[in-house]
């Protein structure tokens, strides 16, 4: 992880990733995106793996056939994160990791606002902090505020939890060190 991140996130988790869900996460951002240019799509590859750094690609996963996999697609994310030791897997597919064992999966499965909501409550500073410079950087936009956007990326709940800590922010403070 960059300094920046590890700091800012005080060790609370590393993150993980394989080459698959690179792929993957490229793959559709080009689908959904075809005009965008090489740094916005091949660039995004490159960020992770500088910020995340090599260390956090598991390599070395074979997919295990004998499962019954939802989505057969996700099953590369299922046996990499058992291969790794991963105690949590980030989907927004959290139903597509329901097993028949589930209770018997060796790590635990989240949704982003499941995530967000659980970081807010380990580090609500950490989330106090990261709101105000969200808020500076969506005030400068036009259009939405930020629990908004939150709200349409998918994460109500969290969403709610950065509109509380917006109202103890004092607006001007922040706006004025923008």
């Amino acid at each position: 992880m960059s300094d920046g991140i590890r700091s800012a996130c005080g060790g609370m988790f590393q993150v993980y990733l394989t080459e698959d869900i690179l792929t993957e996460t490229l793959y559709w951002l080009r689908k959904n995106n075809p005009l965008l240019n090489e740094e916005q799509v091949g660039g995004i590859r490159r960020r992770l793996i500088r910020i995340f750094g090599d260390d956090s690609v598991i390599t070395g996963y074979t997919i295990d056939e004998s499962l019954s996999y939802r989505d057969v697609f996700d099953a590369h994310v299922h046996c990499a994160a058992v291969h790794g030791t991963i105690d949590m897997v980030l989907t927004a597919n959290s139903a597509d990791f329901d097993f028949a064992d589930a209770d018997e999966l060796s790590y635990e499965v989240y949704s982003p606002d499941e995530f967000f909501q659980l970081i807010d409550d380990s580090n609500p500073r950490l989330v106090r902090q990261v709101t105000e410079e969200q808020m500076a950087y969506w005030v400068r936009r036009s259009g939405k505020a930020l629990p908004g956007a939150l709200r349409d990326s998918g994460t109500p709940g969290f969403a709610e939890r950065v509109r509380v800590h917006l109202q103890s922010i004092d607006v001007r403070e922040v706006l004025g060190s923008a």
